[in-house]
């Protein structure tokens, strides 16, 4: 496991590069922004040929999952070989001596049990070894384990310490040759040369053939400048691109495809074993005798398998492949990782044959394909090996407006300057970095994210410091818009009131137009301004218009309507007189909520005398215990044994009379209990 962790790390450090046949040279590059490029290879073969291609072994898995070969001159296409790549542990498993988890001498030792060799210490001895065992021996006050050799000799068995040997020679042939095969195989586990991988293809005369396969590559990035000037506005795009293969793309198409398709990574190139029960044979039990317990109670118990789930794959957003005769997909079939394929000019032929008739043409720069755009360069590119370069993919004018943009989350006190940017270039521009000149000189820099043909986005580059923007905030104001009683729940509906005001100033001698973005949330609703200049996910933006030299005002009002329910059962006095005192309660929600106070209040009275009187039987019981316990030290004819006996007779005569008043008031609060649970329950009052 630590060699293939180790290999694993060796590959991924290891930059991609490619060698290819001379038949078939590369014609296409096809890079999307999802890390993966489509190389597409166009030549002619002879008769039955064979064309090899070579990659890096971290490459033959995408290899595998995307190759597509055609032929055009009407031949078929032959099996596609490579060699595979056996995991290490299963390999190294199979020979006769298991050094798969890098075992040490002592281990190795033991797993030569019966094996023959010649051990040269002291003494060379040559025999069977038996394995390998620790032992202790007493040094002074010292107790030292060591490991020891045991090996079968014709003399007998001898003992040979691993300190002493020098050497050992394993004499027989078959496992000496299997441990040294076991051996290459670890040493070229680190071999991280190419794999070749052939293409056959089976026909009469000479005809043209094709290869397309995708492999992993860096992204494809963009970068912008935007040129502000009184005529309008100059977008200009670069494309930058790199090719950290080991070949030169030569004079080859490319096109570049921006979008967000979904791209992963399966392992196709490494075999997979499945994990198998083990059955032990069967043998037949001896019969022993079985003594049966009683039985208790009966069960019936039925058991019932669960039918099994069927998987099914989901295609979302693009329909599945059309096979075609001449077409065959290497392994995996398919063009892209989980992407509609893109139409590059040079391979239109092939690739309308995958992803269907409508492709059959070459595509204009600048073109939607499916949920993708492409930008194909209308001219030849050449790109050296590991170099990279600037292409220019946009170049035209667009609509747009200077405007200055307050957040008070970004910035409390100034506004940025922006743009308005409307995507006019019949392009769609994908994210990326814009450097923004103004009267021919650098304004700053901006950030935008992709932009679809007639869309807008705003954009800002830096801070206004002619601007200066003041925000104060009033908030908390409720207003009580209704209340009333449903099934004994009382329903209050209020609105929740917000001001914001804006306060702006202009020190510039220009007029400027300021938006200010204002917080938007759900709840809330907003009342003035009766709408805002365009709304975002998160914010509203509202525009001001600034005189040179000039101050210009806000004022944004929100409410918030509230619906909160009280259950009247928990609801206690106070908090039902805070509600009768309220103006927009009506009379008839009024008398309702006195009349509930009321019988509540006579509920109240008659727990609180429950509750005194239970706490005067409670004084007498622990005073009579008391007195009981005084009594036991006195005499019965003593003067004070005869005042505990009246003073018992006295507190018991209370005692019963107060446990009659409790029976009353509790049958009385029982009533008065009802009565309240009657009363809410009917109530519906508005």
């Amino acid at each position: 496991m630590k060699t293939r962790v180790f290999w694993g790390i060796v590959l991924s450090l290891i930059v991609c590069s490619m060698a290819f046949g001379a038949d078939l040279p590369l014609k296409q590059v096809v890079l999307f922004s999802s890390g993966v490029g489509y190389f597409h290879r166009q030549g002619e073969v002879d008769g039955n040929a064979q064309v090899e291609l070579t990659f890096r072994t971290e490459q033959i898995p995408d290899l595998l999952k995307s190759l597509v070969l055609q032929d055009f001159g009407g031949g078929t296409i032959a099996p596609v070989t490579y060699a595979p790549q056996e995991p290490i542990e299963r390999t190294l498993g199979s020979f006769a001596v298991d050094i798969s988890d890098n075992p040490s001498l002592f281990d190795l030792l033991n797993r030569l049990r019966g094996v023959t060799a010649e051990i040269k210490s002291d003494h060379v001895h040559t025999g069977v070894i038996m394995g390998v065992e620790t032992q202790q021996k007493s040094v002074g006050d010292q107790i030292l384990e060591f490991a020891v050799i045991n090996l079968l000799t014709d003399g007998g068995i001898v003992e040979i310490p691993i300190w002493q040997v020098k050497s050992l020679q394993i004499t027989d042939a078959a496992v000496s040759s299997d441990l040294r095969k076991a051996l290459g195989v670890l040493a070229q586990s680190r071999d991280v040369s190419k794999r070749p991988v052939t293409l056959g293809f089976k026909g009469n005369g000479r005809r043209s053939v094709s290869a397309g396969y995708l492999l992993e590559t860096p992204v494809w990035k963009t970068s912008y400048r935007l040129v502000l000037a009184d005529k309008g506005l100059q977008v200009q795009g670069w494309a930058i691109v790199e090719n950290t293969t080991d070949d030169d793309w030569t004079n080859v198409g490319l096109t570049l495809v921006s979008g967000r398709p979904i791209s992963f990574i399966q392992d196709l190139y490494e075999p997979l074993y499945l994990s198998r029960p083990v059955i032990p044979p069967s043998v037949a039990a001896i019969p022993r005798p079985k003594v049966y317990d009683k039985a208790l109670d009966e069960y019936a118990a039925e058991t019932e398998a669960a039918p099994a789930e069927e998987n099914a794959l989901v295609r979302r957003g693009r329909p599945a492949a059309k096979a075609a005769p001449g077409l065959a997909g290497g392994m995996g079939g398919g063009l892209g990782r989980g992407m509609a394929a893109p139409a590059a000019p040079p391979a239109a032929a092939m690739l309308g044959v995958v992803a269907g008739e409508a492709l059959g043409q070459a595509m204009a720069a600048g073109e939607k394909v499916g949920e993708l755009f492409q930008y194909a360069i209308d001219q030849p590119v050449t790109i050296g090996r590991q170099k990279s370069a600037m292409i220019p993919i946009v170049n035209a004018k667009a609509e747009g407006e200077k405007v200055s943009v307050f957040n008070a989350g970004t910035d409390p006190k100034h506004p940025y300057n922006g743009v308005k940017l409307k995507n006019t270039t019949g392009l769609h521009l994908m994210g990326g970095p814009v450097t923004v000149f103004d009267g021919g000189i650098y304004a700053g820099d901006a950030l935008i994210e992709d932009v679809a043909p007639d869309d807008e986005r705003l954009l800002t580059y830096a801070v206004d410091l002619d601007v200066e923007v003041e925000q104060q905030q009033k908030g908390g104001a409720q207003e009580i818009l209704s209340l009333k009683i449903i099934r004994g729940v009382l329903i209050l509906t209020r609105k929740n009131h917000r001001e914001s005001l804006y306060t702006a100033r202009n020190a510039a001698g220009a007029k400027k137009a300021l938006l200010i973005e204002h917080p938007f949330a759900e709840d809330w609703k907003l009342l003035e301004p009766e709408k805002p200049e365009e709304r975002a996910r998160s914010v509203y933006r509202f525009r001001v218009e600034l005189a040179p030299q000039g101050k210009g005002e806000l004022k944004v009002v929100e409410e918030q309507p509230v619906s909160e329910m009280v259950a009247l059962t928990d609801a206690d006095a106070d908090q039902m007189a805070l509600f009768v005192r309220m103006d927009k309660v009506s009379d008839a929600v009024k008398q309702a909520l006195q009349k509930l106070i009321q019988m509540k209040a006579e509920l109240a009275d008659t727990q609180r005398q429950i509750a005194e009187r239970e706490g005067r039987l409670k004084e007498i019981t622990d005073e009579q215990e008391r007195i009981r316990k005084n009594m036991e030290q006195l005499s019965r004819d003593s003067e004070l044994y005869k005042r505990y006996v009246d003073k018992l007779t006295e507190q018991e005569t209370e005692y019963e009379s107060l446990q009659g008043e409790i029976k009353q008031l509790k049958a009385k609060e029982t009533e008065q209990l009802k009565a309240v649970q009657d009363y809410i329950a009917g109530l519906n009052v508005e």
